[in-house]
C-alpha cells in the first residue's frame, strides 16, 4: 500500500486493514511449510481470501477441498511448482 492510499483511507478503513494484515500474519503458521515461500506477507492483495484459506487450514480442511488455496500463493510460478 502506498502512502497516498493510506492517507486516503478513513480511520475505520485503516483499522480494518491493520486487523486483516495481523490476522493473516497470525494464521501463516497453518500454511504447509513447503508453501510458505509462495505466500506474500507483504502483499495487500487478497487479504480476505488469505484469511479464509488460512482459517480453513487451521480447522484441518485438506488443501484439495479449499477452492482458493493456490490463488493466495501469489509468489507461485505460473507453471506451478511441480515438474
Amino acid at each position: 500500500m502506498t502512502e497516498k492510499q493510506w492517507k486516503e483511507m478513513t480511520v475505520s478503513e485503516r483499522q480494518e486493514y491493520v486487523q486483516k494484515k495481523e490476522k493473516s500474519e497470525s494464521l501463516i503458521a497453518y500454511l504447509p511449510p513447503a508453501m510458505v515461500k509462495f505466500f506474500d506477507l507483504d502483499s495487500d492483495e487478497l487479504l480476505d481470501e488469505k484469511i479464509q484459506v488460512l482459517n480453513e487450514l487451521k480447522k484441518g480442511t485438506p488443501i484439495e477441498k479449499i477452492p482458493d488455496f493456490y490463488n493466495i500463493l501469489e509468489l507461485l510460478p505460473d507453471g506451478g511448482i511441480w515438474d
